[in-house]
């Protein structure tokens, strides 16, 4: 049920470009080239390197590049073609918004990738070898007849949601069955290893910088302060490079390493992104951002939004289908929130005077020093799963050297085995909770659907609407603070924890969607810096409530709730009176 619920929520979808592949020896670690090891000041000196090229290449002469993208039916399709030059392996988009174009290029020798957009997603249709000369014009002329019959849509003529369609992927010698193997793209292999085959709560860091990047250690020294952390899983994420992961020093045998990078610009802002089997191509605009956050899910990757609500770098790229948002970053207190004047104008859209979009509605809902950053994250998060997002949560430090702990917060993720594919997996599926480091509180949360005094249900999954179901929620290691049930960002229930061990259970009947979390309260301290009066110490994902049938659950016939649930124990656990409609029906348990 869960596996089924989730993953439509979140979409899955995969990759993008890279220069440079990476493949495995057999011990798992990856085969690079010296020159992959050059941090940050050899990436700027690549893309110095590239801007002369360019500027080469502007003083070629000029011909005309006459482009002509329709369907069958003679509609003229708004497109993007992307000139990769033979001469020196730069490729340059060239945007064609009516579907006809004549534009002046350098002379030159060219692959022409030509991308129609299906409602706003570039999708690769044609690949073209063409000669722009000098002489005469060049005609790249495309009449598509996929799609056109208005019957099934284009994108369902890609089998593997790596949008490029499979008649493409057949002409170019790609893998149509397989999302990391794409024209134009070197496909990425990560390491298959398996740490650990117990499934369990691992913890780690999703968000630390290398000197590819803008931090100052090495990726030897970043993993082996890793291993000394005690942490399961290390995420080296410099901003739009993955260079780290081409590091002869990326490997451990003590703790997973995931493969991924952080996207975007400081003014639209960042996400995360783990898992990528081709290299995301760099941020430009709103419909290109879209195709990178479904390829990468595509692929199998994860796509979050990263401390969507700081004012250095507020996330406005309103991307559909996320796998999570990094609702905790640094210290809970740390930073003062945004106001509507960190964000463009397109973010502050309205409609009938109301603001359109949950990170302008998280903006405007707090005055400045009321809250910190990531507490208005979480409002921003606690918006978007109102409205329907299904997503998990996440921290991260941001460590980039010896002086930022790693794992201040630290995020456990529930996964099947200890391995990148177990981790990818539970982050897509929503299995996380943050805490404040590794000896902050932990937590169990649970639903027990068929009223038989087991837990049917973990972060994550989805509860039935119309159902009596009993929540459980145990804390661990946080006494003399308070647990505090949310219920679509509100809080339903905050009792103070007075044990090392302390459970609450308590009944809803839920008649609506829905989505439950879970967290550890105090007060701040009066004297110490910091926005906002409360101090966080954990935090989960939710549990969903959702309108659930039987023949949704049997759409899965190989369902395994031992190993898509999380089973908690009940011990300790005190009975909270229910929160339940005065005339409610009789308990109605489906019987699958």
């Amino acid at each position: 049920m869960r596996y089924i619920l989730t993953i439509l929520a979140c979409v899955a979808l995969i990759s993008c470009a890279s220069d440079e592949g990476v493949r495995h020896r057999d011990d798992g670690r990856p085969r690079t080239k010296a020159t992959e090891r050059t941090p940050a000041p050899v990436a700027e000196q690549q893309e110095a390197e590239r801007e002369a090229a360019l500027a080469r290449r502007a003083e070629l002469p000029t011909g005309i590049l006459d482009i002509d993208i329709t369907n069958v039916v003679g509609d003229n399709l708004p497109s993007r073609v992307d000139l990769m030059s033979f001469g020196d392996d730069i490729t340059v988009s060239v945007e064609v918004p009516r579907g006809v174009l004549e534009t002046p290029k350098p002379i030159g020798n060219y692959r022409a990738y030509v991308h129609v957009y299906d409602e706003g997603v570039p999708v690769l249709v044609e690949v073209e070898d063409i000669e722009i000369r000098e002489s005469r014009p060049t005609h790249l002329l495309v009449n598509l007849l996929e799609g056109a019959g208005g019957v099934m849509p284009l994108r369902s003529f890609d089998s593997d949601g790596d949008l490029a369609l499979d008649r493409v992927e057949i002409k170019m010698g790609t893998d149509p069955y397989d999302a990391g193997s794409i024209p134009g793209r070197v496909e990425i292999f990560h390491d298959t290893r398996v740490l650990n085959d117990a499934t369990q709560w691992y913890r780690g860091e999703l968000q630390a910088y290398s000197h590819y990047g803008v931090g100052t250690e090495s990726v030897a020294g970043l993993v082996r302060r890793a291993e000394r952390a005690g942490l399961d899983f290390l995420a080296i994420t410099d901003r739009n490079t993955l260079a780290a992961t081409r590091d002869p020093d990326f490997h451990s045998d003590r703790l997973v390493l995931l493969p991924g990078m952080e996207w975007g610009t400081d003014e639209m802002g960042v996400a995360l992104v783990y898992g990528p089997r081709t290299k995301p191509d760099p941020p430009s605009n709103m419909r290109a951002a879209q195709a990178e956050c479904i390829r990468v899910q595509a692929q199998g990757g994860v796509w979050i939004i990263a401390h969507p609500t700081f004012p250095t770098k507020p996330w406005q790229w309103g991307l559909s289908f996320v796998n999570g948002v990094q609702v905790w970053f640094r210290d809970w207190r740390g930073a003062p929130p945004m106001s509507l004047e960190h964000l463009g104008e397109p973010a502050k859209e309205r409609h009938n005077g109301r603001l359109v979009h949950s990170i302008a509605a998280a903006a405007a809902a707090v005055n400045h020093g009321e809250l910190s950053a990531n507490a208005q994250s979480n409002l921003f998060y606690d918006y978007e799963l109102v409205r329907g997002l299904m997503a998990c949560a996440v921290g991260g430090s941001g460590s980039g050297s010896s002086g930022v702990p790693l794992g201040r917060p630290i995020t456990y993720i529930h996964a099947r085995e200890l391995s990148v594919e177990g981790l990818l997996e539970g982050l897509r599926l929503g299995r996380t909770y943050v805490s404040r480091d590794v000896d902050g509180p932990k937590l169990l949360f649970g639903a027990d659907v068929l009223s038989n005094g087991t837990i049917d249900v973990g972060i994550g999954g989805v509860i039935p609407l119309n159902v009596e179901v009993t929540l459980e929620v145990m804390v661990h290691n946080a006494v003399g603070k308070k647990l505090q049930v949310i219920k679509n960002g509100r809080p339903i229930r905050t009792i103070p924890i007075n044990a090392r061990d302390t459970g609450i259970r308590f009944k809803r009947f839920p008649t609506s969607d829905a989505a439950y979390r879970v967290r550890v309260i105090d007060s701040a301290d009066p004297n110490a810096r910091g926005f906002g009066p409360i101090e966080v110490h954990a935090l989960s994902s939710p549990i969903y409530a959702r309108d659930i049938t039987r023949d949704l659950l049997m759409l899965n016939p190989n369902f395994d709730p031992e190993q898509s649930w999380v089973r908690i124990q009940s011990e300790g656990m005190m009975d909270l009176d229910p929160d339940l409609p005065e005339h409610m029906p009789p308990a109605q348990v489906p019987r699958w």
